[in-house]
């Protein structure tokens, strides 16, 4: 066991954490999340893999690795008749997400999903949305894990059921999509082989799926600071939590990113921990 003191929210706290539980998350240059093998509601379709994200002076990589295309899977029980990707949800606040809503930060990156903007981009003041119901889904996480999907690393960072709910929520709308905000910039899609070049390996980690989903943005579209980023479903029957930072670009704009040692990955691990706990609103445990 290795023991972190952070200072968060300029109150201090300690935990002490399995070193191992975040070994290996950090691979050229990419900081990754993997999700649970075999806990997607419906079968591979719905299956998350991973989630990833890397940082340069001047943009910032994020991938998922999962098993639905871009467009989704045509599913009769759904509204629209079709069930896909929400949207990436972003939280620079250090508060749980439903305390945090309207002041999100989101991607959309699938045109057809059932997001409440019209583009595909970045966005700030983000207030989220669940979708899940129009799309035969979960109401909320508890009724996803009493169903039989509770394993370790079924949110990927957010490691338990608890660490979930903390976060999350038990009962409350499982917030999927972005349901307004502003547009901020655009996003460009990589190739799997541009992708490989910029380091991407979801293979190191056997968390391959069939269909890998990697975009660029520009580095000036989201803040710094640490954050917990989320992607699930449309319905829930599968999503993922990635804990990492970004940097402050005010102390970087004249130098080259650098790259961020493992060590200080695995702390910002320990923040969204001390996060998930409640402690108070102003430094969620």
């Amino acid at each position: 066991m290795k023991s972190f003191t952070l200072l968060i929210s300029s109150t201090l706290f300690s935990l002490t954490i399995s070193h191992a539980a975040y070994a290996g998350t950090f691979h050229q240059g990419w900081n990754y999340s993997i999700d649970a093998l075999g806990d997607a509601s419906g079968g591979s379709p719905y299956e998350i893999r991973g989630l990833a994200i890397k940082e340069t002076q001047d943009h910032v990589y994020v991938s998922v690795s999962g098993g639905s295309p871009l467009t989704g899977k045509n599913y009769n029980g759904a509204a629209d008749g079709n069930v896909g990707w929400g949207d990436l949800l972003f939280n620079f606040t250090g508060d749980n997400i439903n305390t945090a809503n309207g002041s999100l930060f989101g991607v959309r990156f699938a045109e057809t999903n059932d997001s409440g903007v019209d583009q595909v981009g970045v966005f700030s003041n983000v207030t989220a949305q669940s979708v899940t119901l129009s799309n035969a889904g979960y109401k909320h996480l508890e009724k996803y894990y009493k169903a039989g999907y509770e394993r370790t690393n079924t949110m990927g960072d957010l490691v338990t059921k608890q660490n979930a709910y903390d976060y999350m929520g038990k009962t409350d709308p499982v917030l999927t999509s972005i349901a307004d905000g502003t547009l901020v910039g655009s996003i460009d899609f990589l190739s799997d082989q541009d992708a490989a070049v910029e380091g991407l390996d979801f293979e190191h980690f056997d968390a391959v799926g069939s269909d890998t989903h990697t975009m660029r943005l520009n580095r000036s579209l989201l803040p710094g600071g640490e954050f917990i980023a989320t992607l699930l479903m449309e319905c829930a029957n599968d999503g993922i939590a990635l804990i990492s930072n970004l940097s402050n670009q005010d102390n970087n704009r004249n130098k080259a990113q650098d790259v961020p040692e493992p060590a200080t990955v695995v702390s910002f691990a320990a923040v969204a921990l001390l996060a998930s706990r409640k402690l108070r609103r102003s430094a969620h445990q």
